[in-house]
Parts: structure tokens; C-alpha cells; sequence
């Protein structure tokens, strides 16, 4: 068995319930994961069951989602324990602003990635602020991710730069393998016609 699917494993054994609990409660982080975690586990099963060749395509997605999922993870998990004592309810009270925090770090390092400009101290002082939600367990402000998403946009400025984050290229690879994991079910109301 490759060394990642070895790693691939104790990961799912560290992490399984933490991501359960997540799904159990709603929590935006679920959704956040899922692409990464759902590719993951299609890949490990289709590798295993033989009906994918492991090529090194598919070992470099493998590998950047695993490190994603540790780096995630761990943060989460470091905020659960420092600023929540290890309290998921409270905890649980603000995935939001961890998401959004989480996000905020996902555009720093793709901006880093391409080497692009952008004022760091905006990025830094958002971040900043997001942190104060949970140093304080501040009432969270409704209009929070219009904050955010004005904030990055103000930071990218006039860049022909667009965020398209390891979420993003997930959720093309889950749709490649088939899978479509945010549809919303039809629901109709009333007789059939």
C-alpha cells in the first residue's frame, strides 16, 4: 500500500469523529471539507477496489488534498483547544468565523503563491479582527461575510488575480469524477401534473 493511503488512514483515524461531529451539527467547516475529504476517499476506495491506476496525477491530488486536510484540521483543532478548552458546542457557535478565517489564510497563500501584490496589513488587520470574535466570544455580526468578502476584494484590489483555492479545484475534480456534492434536492410541493 502506498505510504499515503498509509497516512491517508491514520489521518481518517485521528480525525473521523471530530469531521462526524461537524456533520452532525451542520457546521459550515463540514461543507468546507467535504470536496477535499469526498475526493479523497473516492480515490483511496476506486485505488483499492483496482479500478483506478494510481498515477502520479492522481498521487499529486491526493497528496496536496491530505496536506490540506492536516493543515486545516490541526487549526481547527487549535482553536477548539486554546480559545474553546476543548468545548465543540461552543466551539460550534463559531465555525463561522474560523471558516472565515481559514479562508482569509487560503487567499494569503495563494496571493504568496503567485507571487502577486496585496496589502498585507489589510490582510493581517482582518485576521486580526476575525481572532478578536474568538478571544472575546463576541455576538458574531450578521453581515460578517459581506465584511470579509469586502475586505479580500479590497486587498486584491484591481488585480486580474481570482481566488480559486485547493476547495475549488476539489469540487472540478469531484464533478470530473462524477460526483456532485452540493445539488439540492428538487422538492415539489402539491399533485404531480
Amino acid at each position: 500500500m502506498d505510504y499515503l493511503f498509509r497516512e491517508y488512514l491514520a489521518w481518517i483515524a485521528e480525525n473521523h469523529e471530530f469531521y462526524m461531529e461537524l456533520k452532525e451539527h451542520d457546521s459550515m467547516l463540514y461543507d468546507r471539507f467535504l470536496p477535499v475529504y469526498a475526493v479523497l476517499d473516492r480515490i483511496y476506495q476506486e485505488v483499492k477496489g483496482e479500478k483506478m491506476q494510481f498515477d502520479s496525477d492522481l498521487k499529486r491530488i491526493f497528496n496536496v488534498g491530505l496536506e490540506f486536510l492536516h493543515e486545516q484540521f490541526d487549526s481547527c483543532k487549535l482553536y477548539l483547544e486554546t480559545k474553546f478548552k476543548g468545548d465543540l458546542h461552543a466551539f460550534l457557535e463559531y465555525d463561522a468565523v474560523v471558516n472565515y478565517i481559514l479562508f482569509v489564510e487560503d487567499v494569503r497563500y495563494e496571493l504568496e503563491e503567485k507571487n502577486a501584490e496585496y496589502d498585507e496589513a489589510k490582510l493581517e488587520d482582518l485576521l486580526d479582527r476575525l481572532e478578536e470574535y474568538l478571544d472575546e466570544k463576541a455576538e458574531i455580526d450578521e453581515n460578517i461575510g459581506v465584511y470579509v468578502d469586502s475586505v479580500v476584494k479590497d486587498v486584491l484590489g484591481d488585480a486580474s488575480f481570482e481566488p480559486y483555492g485547493i476547495i475549488d479545484i476539489f469540487m472540478d475534480v469531484a464533478e470530473t469524477f462524477g460526483m456532485y456534492l452540493f445539488e439540492d434536492e428538487e422538492i415539489v410541493l402539491g399533485k404531480d401534473l
